[in-house]
């Protein structure tokens, strides 16, 4: 297509006056600030103005808006904040990781408190920030309330299980034990744009009810959001427990991973205990480069997917559809869980193509804040430019786009566009698109799929919709290579009591409620020989 220009969505951004009044951020109240050693500290350095791709129309022109601005920190900053973080971990012996775990949940419970009274505010700031439609926006925030109340009671129910006491025997001798989950220590925590809350918390309140001490660096597309809750961090935890880092993360970054500390010979080891990163492969192996002594360093990495959805003869080719483009382009596809490459067998192609083409074009475009609003504004500012790019590539060797006006756009909104015919030599057969594209591959034998599998390098999830006589068998398959495979359903992170973990380079470690808890701490055995011993020696004074 020579021509992706759409006037008629350009005029979908209002002006500034009609902006509804409910949802206007004051910029006054998001200067740059930052959490560290226990205060929330106002920035006079370098800052950068955040700047919102829900956008204005300024006359004919259209014009981001202004919400606020984040602080640049520096390298030497980064320092400051991993030295009160080292103060407040002492080795494992500070006040936090030492506080009994009872004590560590009413912290967490008073932070989940804070964050639930400032629901509409996080939420109104992510809805600019990131274009995220302000029902889905307020669903993200209830669901991190949510998260880490269920977190607090997945630790209670593994307490109760790590003090029964185990027992065994080895020959003539019998052994009492128990398990004892100790903190790892220091904890770098990264989240991505796309859930810059809700992955932010997944992985910052797991670690801090095990023990640890945190800094977390904010994503660049949601850093408002989460420095709102500066005041809520510094009031429930003590002083170097957790520290917000905004800023340019090539610089940050670095600065606090190759950050070292001596061992007992003397020699350089890295300080920083545990990285958890959700974003690139690319951007997670240049963090982790930085480390000084990277085969001390746990990971829980949450990277890249492609995730193929199958569709087989005998499926419900409506159910199909309908789940394809909610899985697909929920939140304009910018999911690390939606479905990447849908493989449709040869005799229901074209049927399936024409479903998922009628119901995209059903999706309404507008601005985050309108009722049932289904396509909204990308926050990146290549986005439709690497969109496009896709989807020439693939037209350029005989694909097709089937839907109207797909891929065209304005600014940075952009109609989905369904990608038929798409194939081995096409970039949208193996790239991840991470945006509003439904590529869609004919297939005639399963074994094609299955050979596509085997050579992927991702291995998050699959999909696969059709009955179960034919579907068993590829279903089984699958699980040899990706961490979940969902019937006749969308793929997903959810519900939260399920593990969500990947295999290959999409991922590494396990997330979700308990998982999460037992990634950020490991198991101590105390045992001895007699059970009186062992009571006598383990119960608090």
């Amino acid at each position: 297509m020579s021509d992706w220009n759409d006037d008629a969505l350009a005029m979908l951004f209002p002006v500034a006056a009609d902006v509804p009044a409910k949802v206007r951020v004051d910029v006054s109240k998001h200067g740059p600030r930052w959490l560290v050693d226990g205060e929330v500290l106002p920035w006079t350095g370098q800052a950068r103005e955040v700047r919102s791709r829900v956008a204005v129309r300024l006359g004919p022109a259209v014009t981001t808006m202004l919400l606020g601005h984040e602080a640049q920190l520096t390298a030497d900053d980064a320092k400051l904040a991993v030295a009160a973080a080292e103060r407040a971990w002492k080795h494992g012996e500070g006040e936090w990781p030492s506080l009994h775990v009872e004590s560590r949940i009413a912290a967490v419970e008073r932070f989940a408190a804070a964050v639930e009274a400032k629901t509409d505010e996080i939420a109104t700031l992510l809805m600019w920030e990131i274009g995220k439609a302000w029902s889905s926006s307020r669903d993200e925030v209830t669901r991190s309330v949510e998260y880490i109340r269920n977190t607090v009671k997945e630790l209670q129910h593994l307490r109760a299980a790590d003090l029964s006491v185990q027992h065994g025997s080895a020959g003539s001798k019998q052994h009492y034990a128990r398990t004892h989950r100790r903190p790892l220590g220091l904890v770098l925590c990264v989240a991505p744009f796309n859930y810059p809350v809700n992955e932010f918390l997944t992985t910052v309140i797991p670690a801090l009810l095990m023990g640890n001490v945190v800094i977390a660096k904010t994503p660049r597309f949601g850093v408002l959001a989460n420095l709102v809750l500066l005041e809520a961090f510094r009031d429930c935890f003590p002083k170097g427990v957790v520290s917000l880092m905004p800023g340019d993360g090539r610089v940050v970054i670095p600065a606090v991973m190759s950050s070292t500390e001596l061992d007992v010979a003397g020699n350089p080891s890295g300080v920083v205990d545990v990285l958890a990163f959700i974003g690139s492969e690319g951007a997670a192996n240049a963090i982790m480069r930085a480390h000084p002594t990277p085969i001390t360093l746990h990971k829980i990495l949450g990277l890249g997917a492609k995730n193929p959805c199958v569709v087989l003869p005998d499926a419900d080719l409506d159910a199909a559809a309908t789940a394809i483009v909610k899985g697909g382009l929920g939140f304009n596809g910018q999911r690390c869980t939606a479905e990447k490459l849908v493989y449709a067998h040869r005799t229901v192609f074209d049927a399936l193509v024409t479903k998922i083409s009628t119901r995209v074009d059903a999706l309404e475009a507008g601005m985050p804040w309108q009722p049932g609003v289904g396509i909204t504004p990308l926050p990146e500012e290549t986005k439709l430019d690497a969109m496009r790019a896709l989807i020439d590539d693939a037209v350029s060797k005989g694909a097709s786009v089937r839907n109207t006006n797909g891929g065209r756009g304005a600014f940075s909104i952009m109609r989905p566009a369904v990608v038929a015919e798409v194939k081995q030599g096409m970039r949208l057969f193996h790239e991840e698109q991470f945006g509003p594209i439904v590529p869609v591959a004919a297939f005639d034998d399963v074994e094609q799929v299955l050979e596509w599998q085997r050579h992927s390098p991702f291995g998050q999830q699959a999909s696969v919709w059709g009955q179960a006589a034919s579907a068993r068998a590829l279903v089984r398959k699958f699980t040899r290579f990706v961490a979940r495979v969902n019937v006749n359903d969308v793929c997903q992170r959810g519900p939260d009591s399920f593990g969500f973990s990947a295999a290959d380079k999409s991922g590494f470690g396990t997330l979700s409620l308990k998982e999460a808890l037992l990634s950020f701490s490991r198991p101590v055995l105390v045992q001895a020989q007699e059970r009186a011993v062992l009571d006598a020696f383990l119960s608090r004074p």
